[in-house]
């Protein structure tokens, strides 16, 4: 009978322990019209907060205005360092335009403007891979009527889309 009561209270507290995902969104959205790529990445505040933290020495559970110039520039530091855009082969630098805090997400805003007509993109998303092992950045890619979605992880951190 102890065993079984045991065994009972260990199902219990394993089936119910509290599994941690490790995973953003992103949307990268061409307006043809203005001739730019928008890019929104959310990601949860605990993790952005440990990245920022980890990398820059700078802990922004401590700070109340993180847009100013010395946490926009650790910000913008990080994610231009785990986010890279190639149009048609040609390097394009993303520029980071701000942030806005909920309750448990972190949303980012970054944009490229004056963007040429393009036929193939490649897209470098290593956001949180180097504190999570099992970390997912799952990519929406919008151009004209034409969507592509697809989920990049720490082995396989890239993906080449053509049009």
């Amino acid at each position: 009978m102890k065993k079984i009561s045991l065994f009972i209270v260990l199902f219990f507290l394993v089936a119910f322990i509290p599994h941690k995902y490790y995973v953003s969104t992103s949307l990268y959205e061409f307006k043809e019209d203005k001739g730019s790529l928008q890019v929104t990445i959310k990601i949860f505040k605990d993790d952005f907060i440990n990245a920022i933290k980890t990398n820059n020495g700078i802990d922004l559970y401590m700070k109340d205005d993180l847009n100013s110039e010395e946490i926009k520039f650790k910000i913008n530091s990080y994610l231009l360092s785990n986010l890279t855009i190639f149009l048609d082969n040609k390097k394009y630098e993303l520029f980071y335009l701000g942030l806005k805090k909920d309750t448990e997400m972190i949303t980012c805003f970054l944009e490229i403007e004056n963007l040429p007509d393009f036929k193939k993109i490649k897209l470098v998303n290593t956001i949180l891979f180097d504190l999570f092992e099992n970390q997912k950045n799952i990519i929406h890619l919008k151009k004209g009527n034409k969507k592509r979605s697809f989920i990049l992880g720490k082995d396989s951190p890239n993906s080449v889309l053509e049009f």
